[in-house]
């Protein structure tokens, strides 16, 4: 998560909301949030994760969402998902590439 902190700026010039969504309690992913100072919301899909399943990111067996990163344009319609565990750093920029590929600008 705090790799798309890095890249605050060039998703506000792309027109982009980032957004956090974890299987942590509403109380836990505010304070997680305010641990890592992220500029972005963290929310909660507990306690059904039904977030996690609509968008494949649940890991059942595990209790965990995978890392993920779903690109939704203006019009509610997934652009682009990006599904890499190990690579955080990725994950900001996979995005910002989706959203280049959409048009914006966000250099």
């Amino acid at each position: 998560m705090t790799a798309f902190r890095t890249f605050t700026d060039s998703f506000v010039r792309a027109n982009a909301q980032v957004l956090g969504i974890s299987v942590d309690s509403f109380a836990a992913a505010g304070e997680f949030q305010q641990k890592l100072g992220l500029e972005f919301p963290l929310l909660s899909d507990w306690p059904k994760n039904q977030v996690g399943r609509d968008y494949g990111a649940l890991n059942e067996a595990m209790g965990f969402h995978n890392r993920t990163t779903v690109v939704i344009d203006r019009d509610g319609i997934v652009r682009d998902v990006y599904v890499e565990a190990r690579d955080f750093v990725s994950h900001p920029a996979h995005a910002l590439e989706a959203l280049v590929d959409m048009g914006e600008k966000p250099d």
